[in-house]
């Protein structure tokens, strides 16, 4: 039996762009503005890693889709 069962809704790492304090952080982190980082989460989700990814892309200019980008 599972004494404390982890809801990996809550447990998974996911940028908030509606807390403005943690969207900055992720702005910061990644070095672009708060609107790419809500630009982004509304393309491609918000796990930081596909974020991540996206940005990266589209700050090489590259055009393409990313890996793994079911919508872009």
């Amino acid at each position: 039996m599972i004494s404390n069962p982890v809801d990996p809704r809550v447990s998974r790492p996911h940028i908030d762009v509606q807390d403005y304090f943690e969207l900055r952080s992720w702005a910061k982190r990644f070095g672009v503005t708060a609107g790419d980082v809500r630009r982004a989460v509304s393309r491609v989700g918000d796990a930081p890693k596909d974020v991540e990814t996206y940005l990266a892309y589209e700050r090489m200019g590259a055009g393409v889709q990313p890996p793994g980008s079911a919508r872009w």
